[in-house]
């Protein structure tokens, strides 16, 4: 099949042995005769009941293999029983095809076993294939992008046409000038050896401008570098001050803060006081009031208690106490009075 063509060389090799490991099955020929007293010395209940598989396997050959037919009773010398030479016939051509399914199966269990371990050979030789792969594709990955930054700068040197060397007796341009030297000598020899003192001369110029720039640069980094200690210095020193007048405010706003709670103690103080003597003052006056009211009320008492017997030609006089209501609303009076008093005392 397409499949089977598709295998490995080894692969395809192996299961054409297992294939052909296993020979065509036939029943051999019994000649031995049964070996009794191997036989007598099995105990066939303790290997039933102990499943040991060593002892049948030990005489299963000899069980298989050996020819009964021709036996007779030692006693008798009578034949055997048909019905059970054909059974034991039968039994043993079953352990026969039994024997060679177990051998079968054994050689397809190797020939497995072998093609498994071609397996595993072939998927590491794919592994070893693909990790190499993979590491060739990586290095290619790598060249291609070194090749397009190469490219890019070449391209840029191109197009800013001021920093490439530009050949004088041809259109090519080169990224330095000793690829430049070297087009000379190849291409333009005669040239070359023509304008040597030129090109000497113009290396010289341009070392000379390359001195001057490096120097240019070293002095505009030492002047860089002392502006930025100088920046640093102040930056340093702004960041002192401000820390310092941060801690003077917050001194000044903590000492107000104290100062305003101490005035508000004062003052809380004060305004009790005060407030202590107004009541004072309002309960003495009250108290003054109070007995003077009382002083007059038993003054009246005693004016109404002389009078209580004068006549008068309109009629007999009457005290205002005579009249009930009039007394109840003068009391009422006098309660709310007192009471307004004692609110605004307190």
């Amino acid at each position: 099949s397409s499949y089977e063509g598709s295998r490995p060389p080894h692969l395809q090799r192996a299961r054409r042995a297992a294939r052909s490991s296993v020979p065509a099955f036939q029943f051999r020929p019994r000649l031995d005769p049964p070996d009794w007293r191997r036989l007598s010395a099995v105990d066939v209940e303790r290997v039933a009941a102990e499943v040991d598989v060593a002892a049948l396997q030990e005489h299963l050959a000899h069980v298989a293999f050996c020819d009964a037919g021709r036996e007779r009773c030692p006693r008798c010398q009578a034949p055997a029983d048909p019905l059970l030479l054909r059974l034991l016939r039968l039994a043993q051509l079953s352990l026969e095809y039994l024997l060679h399914c177990q051998d079968y199966l054994s050689a397809q269990l190797r020939a497995t076993q072998e093609l498994l371990r071609a397996a595993d050979a072939h998927r590491d030789l794919l592994a070893k294939d693909v990790a190499r792969g993979a590491q060739e594709a990586r290095l290619l990955r790598e060249e291609c992008k070194r090749r397009k930054k190469i490219i890019g700068t070449q391209q840029m040197m191109l197009q800013a046409g001021a920093a490439c060397h530009q050949c004088q007796f041809c259109d090519k341009a080169f990224m330095n000038y000793s690829f430049l030297h070297s087009h000379l000598q190849r291409r333009h020899s005669c040239v070359a050896q023509n304008n040597k003192k030129k090109f000497l001369l113009i290396d010289q110029k341009q070392k000379v401008q390359t001195g001057q720039l490096q120097e240019e640069i070293n002095k505009l980094k030492e002047q860089l570098q002392l502006t930025r200690s100088q920046l640093e210095a102040e930056q340093h020193a702004h960041m002192v001050k401000l820390s310092k007048e941060y801690d003077e405010h917050r001194s000044k706003e903590e000492e107000i803060r104290q100062l305003f709670h101490k005035w508000k103690e004062e003052e809380k103080d004060k305004l009790a006081s005060e407030l202590e003597k107004m009541k004072e003052m309002f309960m003495k006056e009250f108290k003054e009031l109070t007995a003077k009211n009382t002083e007059l009320e038993n003054h009246l008492l005693e004016v109404q208690k002389s009078n209580n017997h004068l006549k008068s030609n309109l009629g007999t006089l009457k005290d205002s106490y005579e009249f009930p209501e009039e007394k109840h609303q003068s009391a009422v009076d006098q309660q709310e009075a007192v009471q307004a008093f004692e609110k605004q005392v307190i």
